[in-house]
């Protein structure tokens, strides 16, 4: 039987990965989790990645992955100005009610990538029917939020924030009403 639990998650993923496969220097893996990211990239090529998260138990399940992990807070993180080639973050942004929220998690992730460097966000796709009533669902359970945010409202932010998007590509199938979601790469201005 298909289930849409985890399908999703893990096929942002794995779809990230494989986008990232051919990016070179030191990535921040931005809400790390449990370092599942690590394990896909790996496959492709032996990167250096530092995860950051809050929650101690996902911390202990990256390290034992392999994953460098800081325990930090992602709306100020304790890095160093410009020094990631990359910053990514996946299955995160959804747990927000508004981007606005998002603002200073954005701020701080142009901070932390060094000029022309690349952040990589994640949203679900607002216009599938099966997302929205998929996440109404789940909203109703109130365990915790999950919000499909729209590629346009994120492309904004970003810009506001000082980043352009270069590439979106779709998750699952390429149509605006059946992707699951989408991933967005954004360049940091030069002037940031």
């Amino acid at each position: 039987m298909f289930r849409l639990r985890n399908y999703l998650p893990i096929k942002t993923v794995r779809t990230a990965a494989d986008i990232l496969k051919d990016y070179k220097g030191m990535i921040a893996d931005i809400a790390c989790g449990k370092g599942v990211l690590l394990k896909e990239i790996k496959k492709h090529n032996n990167k250096k990645i530092i995860g950051i998260d809050s929650a101690w138990d996902q911390i202990t399940d990256a390290k034992k992955a392999g994953m460098a992990v800081v325990k930090g807070n992602i709306f100020s993180m304790p890095f160093n100005n410009n020094m990631f080639d990359l910053a990514v973050c996946l299955n995160t942004i959804y747990n927000f009610a508004s981007l606005s929220d998002l603002e200073p998690v954005f701020k701080e992730m142009v901070r932390i990538v060094e000029k022309k460097g690349r952040i990589v966000i994640d949203t679900r796709n607002r216009r599938n029917p099966v997302i929205r009533i998929k996440y109404w669902l789940h909203n109703r359970k109130k365990r915790f939020l999950t919000v499909p945010h729209h590629p346009a409202d994120i492309e904004n932010k970003m810009d506001a924030s000082g980043c352009r998007l270069t590439k979106k590509y779709s998750v699952g199938i390429n149509n605006q009403y059946l992707a699951w979601g989408y991933i967005m790469v954004f360049e940091k201005k030069e002037n940031m």
